[in-house]
């Protein structure tokens, strides 16, 4: 049973983490938003290089969190208040690009049922990436309640399982998501509705 000590010390807190990212996930927002208008208005593969970039982001706010996000916070107040300002300020410009898009024919060309854009798979890898960093709910999940319950003394094999827990519970989240909106049955809906759902 002493042998088991270290396992379960690592299992207890990896369940908790998972049941506190994953209620935060499925809360739609702008990344849920991204990927789903990436699935309906390109393809399920374009839907899913958004969902990439999405991940690696959270990737990104987990390591920091875990480099002492939270203190550094406390420490610089202003900091965590010009952060949010500018990831509002880039939600409000994707916005205004979602609004400039729904006034406007679109100039897709429909191929196979699917419209098809000039995006890269690159661009939207990158520009979900972007949404999950300007997310001011990300920045005050990882800030808050993600760091406060990192426990300092975590060996490094605890640390890279959460990491690594966090990375994929987050991509096969926004992977079922990509998958769901790609189907040929809400896709078909989405394009009747498409002007006045953006």
């Amino acid at each position: 049973s002493y042998s088991l000590k270290p396992l379960m010390a690592l299992i207890s807190p990896m369940v908790i983490y998972f049941l506190m990212s994953f209620l935060v996930w499925i809360s739609p927002g702008p990344d849920f938003f991204f990927v789903t208008q990436s699935a309906v208005r390109q393809s399920r593969t374009h839907a899913l290089f958004s969902a990439l970039g999405i991940s690696l982001s959270i990737l990104v706010w987990a390591i920091c969190a875990m480099s002492g996000l939270h203190f550094l916070f406390q420490k610089m107040a202003w900091l965590q208040q010009v952060l949010m300002i500018c990831g509002a300020l880039y939600l409000f410009y994707l916005g205004i690009q979602l609004l400039k898009s729904a006034c406007k024919k679109s100039d897709a060309v429909i191929i196979e049922g699917k419209p098809h854009t000039e995006k890269s798979y690159s661009k939207l890898l990158i520009q979900g990436f972007l949404t999950n960093m300007a997310n001011p709910k990300a920045l005050i999940y990882f800030s808050s309640v993600f760091a406060i319950g990192i426990n300092t003394e975590a060996t490094l094999l605890q640390q890279s399982s959460l990491l690594t827990l966090v990375f994929i519970e987050s991509l096969l989240w926004f992977t079922l998501v990509a998958y769901l909106f790609s189907a040929k049955k809400v896709n078909h809906y989405y394009q009747k509705m498409s002007k006045k759902i953006d």
